[in-house]
């Protein structure tokens, strides 16, 4: 079968798992003596994926979400050929690198500039073309003064830096991730955005797993959701995600909790999160609502959030864009007003924030609201969405160029007529 270099099938792929291991010569020579019953045992038997089938073009980008367990690991240890699919088939044409446990291919007594050369290896390269990029992934990792020292004695955040710094710098054809990104500080994060990007750009394709939906939303084209092992829906990203946080907010049914079969499952109680449900724009006046808002009155922006547990956040940043050319509009962010505790450093169950633009100040257009919110350390976005577009009016401002419309109060003097 010939495929275009870059393009991936996972073709009704299915993974099982025996629970239980085994330890010594007796639970060995016990399990061989009742194979056949085990067999029948399905109380010992787990499917981390059942049929999961899907097909990513050359330059595509797929992103892999659901709840923990879902199976979006072991998809990638199966691209990754670390582990063999029970039953199905694999198919990826060209060279690919691979994210996903914490310093896989890394010698612990090997020092980093070692492991480059070691890692580079595994990953296809040849010892020049490792020699050629040496300095370049050196400096990408940031790691100039520990790159002579056994990685053993790196940190979880150095062995993130330094095995992104080669798996992104051996120019894949396919690159696969696996939230490596929780590891690191914010400028080393927004580095790896950047290359993905950069990558992406130059016709890499990517499989991204995140729990990170705003980071989803900006990285991929189209979206998996799994649940137990199974495919819920695929499709466009934005659509995905949608369902995903549909299911996260449905109550577990009945059938659910006594632990039958078939039921949709409820992932709130397995996630934590954060979800923005819904971002509208109230008007001053329903009166107004039919022409649109009226800039020269106060207008409110209600932030409709849910969570399973309490939320510690950073702040609440709320943007006004214009549709025709993108121009925005910020608010100040919620910091201050989290420092004049109005309850804005968590977030937990059900709620509303309200943003109230007093008056609004905008000239005539359509326009959205794009609210994210950051974690505690404002380095990484928990939660986005964005508004329905709306209307806005102002009295006398036509087709002006510009965004805001201040407030003035216009006055006339008479000068003083010269003495003399």
């Amino acid at each position: 079968m010939n495929t275009e270099t870059g393009t991936i099938i996972f073709d009704n792929i299915s993974k099982r798992y025996r629970i239980g291991t085994l330890g010594t010569l007796r639970g060995a020579l016990s399990t061989w003596l009742s194979r056949k019953q085990e067999e029948t045992d399905s109380s010992r038997i787990l499917w981390a994926l059942n049929k999961v089938s899907f097909k990513v073009e050359p330059g595509g980008a797929l992103g892999l979400i659901g709840p923990n367990g879902a199976g979006k690991t072991t998809t990638l240890r199966i691209l990754s050929n670390i582990t063999r699919p029970t039953s199905g088939r694999v198919i990826l044409n060209g060279r690919f690198s691979s994210l996903i446990e914490l310093g896989a291919g890394f010698h612990p007594e090997l020092t980093g500039r070692e492991n480059i050369y070691l890692n580079g290896a595994i990953l296809g390269l040849k010892q020049q073309e490792i020699k050629h990029k040496l300095d370049a992934i050196i400096a990408f990792s940031e790691l100039e003064r520990f790159i002579d020292t056994p990685v053993k004695r790196y940190s979880s955040g150095m062995y993130v830096r330094l095995a992104f710094a080669v798996a992104a710098h051996v120019e894949p054809e396919i690159l696969l991730v696996d939230e490596v990104l929780a590891v690191g500080d914010a400028g080393f994060r927004h580095r790896c955005v950047q290359r993905m990007r950069e990558l992406r750009r130059a016709g890499t394709t990517l499989v991204f797993v995140s729990h990170n939906m705003h980071l989803l939303r900006n990285m991929c084209d189209t979206a998996l959701l799994l649940v137990k092992g199974e495919v819920v829906t695929r499709g466009r990203v934005d659509a995905v995600i949608s369902k995903y946080e549909e299911l996260l907010l449905e109550p577990p049914s009945p059938s659910t909790e006594q632990g039958g079969s078939g039921a949709t499952p409820s992932l709130l109680d397995s996630q934590g999160g954060l979800i923005l449900t819904k971002i509208e724009v109230v008007p001053a006046s329903v009166k107004t609502e039919r022409v649109g808002l009226a800039s020269s009155l106060p207008n409110t922006v209600k932030i409709h959030y849910q969570t399973a547990s309490a939320q510690p956040i950073g702040r609440v940043d709320a943007r006004i864009i214009r549709e025709e050319d993108g121009t925005l509009c910020n608010t100040a962010d919620s910091s201050q007003a989290a420092a004049d505790e109005l309850g804005l450093c968590e977030l937990c169950g059900k709620g509303i924030i309200a943003v109230r633009y007093q008056p609004l100040q905008l000239t005539s257009g359509v326009y959205r609201v794009i609210v994210r919110i950051t974690d505690p350390s404002d380095s990484v976005v928990m939660a986005s969405g964005q508004s329905a577009p709306f209307t806005v009016y102002a009295v006398g401002s036509g087709a002006a160029r510009g965004i805001y419309v201040p407030l003035v109060e216009w006055k006339k003097y008479v000068a003083d007529k010269p003495a003399g």
